[in-house]
């Protein structure tokens, strides 16, 4: 009983000495912030509403946090909210959390017969009486209240905190003189990990009339970044990796070459808008940061298959840059209300090989555009309305030499 109650003393200790908090006036929830938003909202809006202010929809990953849910919308009326997870197929490893952090393959609480795409791919949490607290799959069009989710940080002097991490926007400056700027402020340019912090990092200039901003990596090749604070290369948005220089830019408008969120690289001696980070709490200005960690391997186009991929990645002919001899056909998908955006590179087919891209998960959705011509490398790019776009490439011609096929990059669209 004496080691109970010195545990407990213990616990209590630790809890009273975290300093664990959430902004943008969400509450803290079990190591989560959350914000309740009860008026009625389609999908779409519900979770651009998250995504303005650099989150998601809500995602519970333990039973502990299913839970919680329904505590913390007790006493507001609300009886069903959008969640942060979608599912193009009827088993729960074809569902996707908005974090693309995996399926809710581990955990779930999906009410009997469900996932069932059949009636709706985006899923809402019912809160009260049978099925309480399950998951059930509806109408993305349906109005429901929403719960937006945020990450919890710590307290510090700056304006912008996220993650534990400071933000800091400045005036338009070369990369090598905004990254000087930015360690006289115990920082540096700012560095991306995951598309949580990719999304708020966009959100914060929601209200600007930037087109791009400036970010501290240099793309050594499409494949690889070095970030200035040395931080390792785990995650990438790279869009477009051309000739004008290697310096990262951030993308806050969708354009004809750019996605909304993504990057692309550019001249590093342009001034540009520019972001600086810096660690919580963390003012040592002469701290020595760590090596950038070694290239990755460089990832091939899949085979052709049938699947689902989910972006971003690489699509190609069959055997490309071979000969084709096959049809092949993609489902390419996205996370949320997002939309996908295509962009065929490169394309040297016959005349009678066709490439139709569809505005959903398979053929029978409404034809995007039906591509039959060769071009070579002129780009030609495409976006869908929902978050999946079926590609179908069919071998009609029976041509034995002479044809390479496609080659496209697809990417997830605000």
């Amino acid at each position: 009983m004496k080691l109970l109650i010195f545990l407990s003393f213990c616990l209590a200790t630790v809890s009273a000495g975290n300093n664990t908090i959430c902004t943008s006036g969400f509450t803290l929830v079990n190591s989560k912030c959350w914000k309740l938003y009860p008026d009625p909202a389609n999908h779409t809006i519900a979770e651009r509403t998250c995504t303005n202010v650099g989150g998601t929809l809500f995602m519970t990953k333990n039973a502990i946090d299913n839970r919680a849910l329904a505590s913390f919308v007790d006493g507001s009326g609300v009886s069903h909210v959008w969640m942060g997870l979608f599912c193009i197929g009827n088993d729960k490893s074809f569902c996707y959390f908005d974090d693309q952090k995996g399926s809710p393959t581990t955990y779930n609480n999906f009410a009997p017969g469900f996932p069932n795409s059949g009636v709706g791919r985006c899923v809402y949490y019912s809160v009260p009486g049978s099925p309480g607290g399950q998951w059930i799959n509806g109408d993305c069009t349906e109005t429901l209240s929403y719960v937006c989710e945020l990450p919890p940080t710590q307290p510090d002097i700056c304006d912008i905190n996220f993650n534990n991490n400071c933000y800091f926007r400045l005036e338009d400056q070369p990369f090598s003189t905004a990254q000087l700027e930015c360690q006289q402020m115990c920082g540096n340019l700012v560095s991306i990990h995951s598309a949580e912090e990719n999304r708020f990092i966009t959100s914060i200039y929601s209200q600007s009339s930037y087109d791009s901003i400036r970010i501290g990596g240099i793309a050594t090749s499409k494949d690889f970044i070095v970030w200035t604070d040395g931080s390792t290369m785990d995650y990438s948005n790279l869009e477009v990796f051309g000739s004008s220089g290697n310096c990262l830019w951030l993308s806050l408008q969708t354009t004809e070459y750019h996605s909304k969120g993504s990057w692309f690289t550019g001249d590093c001696t342009t001034p540009k808008h520019f972001v600086c980070k810096r660690p919580i709490g963390d003012l040592n200005c002469s701290a020595t940061p760590p090596p950038p960690t070694s290239a990755p391997p460089t990832p091939n186009p899949p085979t052709c298959s049938t699947g689902t991929y989910m972006a971003p990645g690489i699509i190609a002919s069959p055997n490309y840059p071979g000969q084709y001899r096959s049809s092949c056909a993609y489902t390419l998908a996205t996370y949320g209300s997002n939309k996908i955006r295509i962009t065929f590179n490169y394309i040297y087919t016959s005349n009678s090989d066709v490439i139709s891209m569809y505005d959903g998960d398979s053929g029978d959705a409404p034809l995007i555009y039906q591509q039959y011509s060769t071009y070579g490398t002129t780009l030609k790019t495409y976006i869908s309305t929902g978050n999946t776009m079926y590609v179908y490439f069919k071998y009609n011609s029976g041509a034995t030499s002479g044809y390479s096929g496609f080659n496209a990059t697809f990417y997830s669209v605000f």
